[in-house]
């Protein structure tokens, strides 16, 4: 089973413009932000170990990918059942900010 208390289980859209040079930020898809001509990128983490990234698709629609999350001690590991996985490495996840190393 995952780990829920860990925060970062919701909806997060990429807030590209806040990017540092070290790290990625989100912020909860409920977020008013402002319009963009560039898509969102999207992680959804939900308590019951689902994860599900929206990229980029064809005529820039949103394409969901599925996967699994569980909580590690140096961040979080998602697997995808195609095939690969992405270790993420949660900086923090505070006061509506979700920010994951580069």
């Amino acid at each position: 089973m995952t780990e829920p208390d860990i925060g970062i289980v919701g909806e997060w859209l990429h807030s590209y413009e806040e990017d540092t040079g070290d790290a990625e930020v989100y912020r909860p898809a409920r977020h008013p932000f402002r319009p963009s001509r560039r898509p969102r990128r999207g992680l959804e983490f939900r308590a019951d170990g689902t994860f599900v990234e929206l990229r980029p698709g064809p005529a820039d629609r949103p394409r969901p990918v599925t996967g699994r999350w569980h909580a590690r001690e140096s961040g979080v590991r998602v697997v995808f059942p195609e095939g690969g996985r992405t270790d993420l490495t949660v900086l923090s996840c505070q006061d509506g900010v979700l920010t994951i190393a580069k």
